[in-house]
């Protein structure tokens, strides 16, 4: 009887991993699909081409079977969610155009290793953490609530002044007279508030049913998207209780790449019906392609050019020369571009070896992996759903930006702290 219920165990997981690889690779076909039928002809001017390798494309499915049979798969770890998230949102698209754009190879293959020993320096262990007393978790978590609020509302009444927008046509106008207020420190604290603090205490206050709280995060919120022009800060406590779902199902990274497959044919289906390009642009293009495009954009430039050893960064800048009057950013959107206000930002892949070469993707994934480690024993026996909130933004900007960036600029520290603050005694939400 034993021996029965084990064989049925396994059973059950091996089924669990078919469903994954099979809405994985749904998503990278449909992807697929929509870049040769529609991003391509759409956005050919904008570096998008259409060089479709043939070997290439049976390889790159070659490689996501590879890591689709070593990732994570189960949910006991936020940072296999993290990992399944990353896969989706930044290693398939790179995969898409590494075949259609007939990109390089040794690149492609280079990225995958970086995978490979990300998931096996996530089996290292790693020290747990004292607990805080729930007395002094509790006041430290509603100091950095409070404290962070109360200086983000002094500086939008002293700079800018209180007024509430709803207009999204009048965003750029907004955001330009945001930036040319240069508020001190608003890169720093408008985005942890506006990504971490609102997002993670709108998850608590609704679970403990404070509604005056909650009404005064909702209201800081709108008030941020009303003076910056940033529509994410508009939209982010929407997509809570989405995260909040997602977290609490089985197999999370199922319905990660359902709902993936589900805006990019949506988006197709209003560009063939009404001619409407937005969820394709937002989601499929900048969301999905635009960073896989970049990474491969920094590979080729430092590739010739050689690495900078982080000689970009100020705090080496004392005892590193870098060798360009652009910052990376700007100088890949003015060689690739034309466009030396570019902001052509990128993430840990170009990172990793804009700075090091090779030898980056090898320190990025034990870098990578420590964080997730940290994660993991940061979020042990507390309430999911909230500890993923608190961790998604400043991971999904990891496929944006810079590893370093990450950690100080978009809130890696401070969601790390967080997590440590949390207490275990939420209710299932």
């Amino acid at each position: 009887m034993q021996r029965i219920q084990n064989f049925s165990e396994v059973f059950i997981i091996k089924k669990g991993t078919i469903f994954i690889f099979l809405f994985l690779l749904l998503y990278r076909f449909i992807l697929d699909f929509s870049y040769c039928l529609v991003i391509y002809f759409v956005w050919s001017y904008a570096k998008f081409g259409l060089n479709l390798n043939y070997f290439k494309l049976i390889e790159s499915y070659l490689l996501l079977f590879v890591i689709l049979f070593l990732i994570p798969k189960t949910k006991e770890k936020l940072s296999n969610i993290i990992v399944g998230l990353l896969i989706l949102l930044s290693y398939i698209p790179t995969l898409t155009l590494f075949a259609f754009v007939d990109q390089p190879r040794l690149y492609m293959y280079a990225i995958t290793g970086f995978w490979i020993l990300v998931f096996l320096f996530l089996k290292i262990p790693i020290f747990s953490f004292v607990p805080l007393k729930h007395s002094q978790a509790r006041i430290l978590k509603y100091v950095i609530f409070f404290g962070l609020s109360a200086i983000v509302f002094f500086q939008i009444y002293k700079y800018l002044g209180f007024s509430l927008n709803f207009n999204l046509i009048k965003v750029y106008e907004i955001r330009k007279k945001y930036i040319q207020a240069n508020i001190p420190f608003s890169g720093y604290l408008f985005n942890w508030v506006g990504h971490i603090i609102s997002p993670v205490f709108f998850a608590i206050f609704f679970t403990q049913r404070k509604w005056f709280l909650l009404g005064l995060v909702l209201f800081l919120q709108i008030l941020l998207f009303s003076i910056t022009g940033l529509k994410n800060f508009l939209f982010i406590l929407l997509f809570v209780p989405v995260l909040i779902w997602v977290a609490n199902r089985k197999d999370p990274i199922i319905w990660v790449a359902i709902g993936l497959i589900i805006l990019i044919l949506l988006g197709m289906l209003a560009y063939f019906l009404i001619n409407d390009l937005w969820v394709l642009s937002l989601f499929t293009r900048r969301t999905l392609l635009v960073p896989a495009q970049l990474s491969f954009f920094y590979y080729d430039f430092f590739s010739k050019s050689g690495p900078i050893f982080l000689s970009q960064h100020r705090l080496f800048r004392n005892f590193l020369d870098y060798p360009y009057e652009l910052l990376p950013s700007h100088l890949i959107g003015k060689v690739y571009f034309n466009s030396p206000e570019m902001g052509a930002n990128n993430g840990i892949y170009a990172d990793a070896y804009m700075n090091f070469g090779f030898l980056g993707f090898i320190l990025w994934a034990f870098l990578l992996a420590t964080i997730l480690r940290l994660v993991d024993s940061l979020s042990k026996d507390k309430e999911a759903a909230i500890t993923f909130v608190a961790i998604f933004m400043p991971i999904l900007s990891i496929i944006n930006s810079a590893l370093f960036t990450t950690l100080l600029t978009h809130g890696l520290l401070l969601s790390l702290l967080l997590l440590y603050l949390l207490p275990k005694e939420y209710k299932k939400i």
